[in-house]
């Protein structure tokens, strides 16, 4: 019990320790061409979505609505409505348009609960009801994610497990037997891989029979999993970062232990980047081998238990350069995301405005804006570096 307890203070102090360690070895934020511009502030606290045409914005708002907005307006066009009562002020979960750009959808804060809008209209398409399965009785989309095949045909969503609904009816389609922490369908909409704890695979989404497993070789999974862009090569985190070949299933390569964690592919591809406690790993998505590394604090990392500074990276559509998003933990840089050349390994941008730590980050598709959303309940849309 005492050691338990030495362990828990320990972990609990350890931002701190970081934080001014960093003050005392006079390691500050990197310096950048451009403090970031401000184009718009918007009133938003959730998770972003940009519509395909990059017109709009969604997401949760500060007063618990989930909101559709006009970009270059900054005018508020649809506040949705919801198909269940919701308690909670706002949410971090997802939202997610069609590949169409023509409805948007997103879990309600029950649990069970999906709902699709039309993006035109702001009127209600459908509303999707998950059963509740666990004997337990828990939410069945607990800790969920959502995504659409490219198609726009089928929806799926993560949780206690994978399930695939036809988005024109609302009607399940498969219901497959993983706790899915993670999914992501292929980039031709015919497969989903989705990952549990100690065990994931690939799926036929026609049939929603398993075309191959995926195999953490004794260790386990964590909470991502994705196709490479040309839909080759799966890659999920873990206790190590593993690729496999999406058409056999066979390894392809792993990293060491513990040595990086959410993997995101470039948008062309190629390259790989893997979060590494304060670092971003660029990585060859072939080989696994490493390529550079953009140095996050100057190289320093003082943690007890496993603290991760980097919460998310977001790569612009040009794979020219990518948005760092840090942890709450990390004092000095939650609120002010960095943008990166990922060519020279330079920062091009520090975003500075929000008074609270940044939630989420989205490059527009067009590549010229970048949106952050804050705990401070505003939304930022910044110019993005050239």
């Amino acid at each position: 019990m005492v050691v338990l307890l030495v362990v828990g203070l320990l972990a609990g102090i350890a931002p701190l320790v970081y934080t001014q360690a960093r003050r005392v070895l006079g390691l500050y934020d990197p310096t950048a061409s451009s403090d970031g511009v401000t184009l718009r502030t918007l009133p938003l606290r959730g998770s972003v979505a940009y519509s395909p045409d990059g017109r709009t914005l969604a997401s949760w708002s500060d007063s618990g609505t989930v909101e559709l907005w006009d970009v270059h307006e900054g005018t508020r066009r649809h506040v949705l409505p919801f198909a269940v009562n919701t308690r909670a002020r706002y949410s971090n979960r997802e939202v997610v348009f069609a590949p169409d750009g023509g409805a948007v959808a997103t879990e309600l804060n029950d649990g069970r609960t999906i709902q699709i809008w039309d993006t035109q209209t702001g009127a209600t398409r459908a509303v999707i009801k998950a059963p509740v399965t666990d004997p337990d009785g828990l939410m069945p989309l607990r800790a969920s994610k959502l995504m659409y095949s490219s198609d726009g045909r089928t929806i799926a969503a993560t949780g206690d497990h994978l399930r695939l609904w036809d988005v024109a009816t609302g009607t399940l389609r498969h219901q497959i037997d993983v706790s899915a922490r993670a999914a992501a369908f292929a980039p031709d909409g015919r497969t989903i891989a989705a990952v549990a704890e100690r065990h994931g695979g690939i799926w036929d989404v026609a049939t929603g029979a398993q075309v191959h497993p995926l195999d953490p070789s004794g260790g386990h999974f964590s909470w991502t999993v994705g196709f490479a862009p040309d839909g080759r090569t799966v890659v999920a985190d873990g206790d190590r970062v593993r690729a496999w070949n999406a058409a056999t299933g066979a390894v392809r390569w792993s990293s060491g232990l513990y040595e990086g964690s959410k993997p995101v592919y470039a948008p062309d591809g190629s390259l790989l980047a893997v979060r590494n406690g304060d670092d971003v790993r660029l990585v060859d998505p072939e080989s696994g081998e490493k390529l550079r590394t953009l140095r996050g604090l100057h190289g320093l990392l003082i943690a007890v238990g496993n603290i991760e500074q980097v919460d998310q990276v977001a790569w612009a559509p040009d794979s020219h350069t990518l948005v760092v998003r840090h942890s709450p933990a990390n004092e000095s840089w939650a609120s002010t995301p960095q943008v990166w050349d990922v060519k020279t390994g330079t920062a091009l941008q520090i975003l500075k405005g929000h008074r609270s730590p940044v939630h989420d980050v989205a490059y527009s598709p067009d590549g010229r804006n970048i949106t952050t959303v804050s705990g401070d309940g505003t939304a930022r849309i910044w110019r993005a570096a050239p």
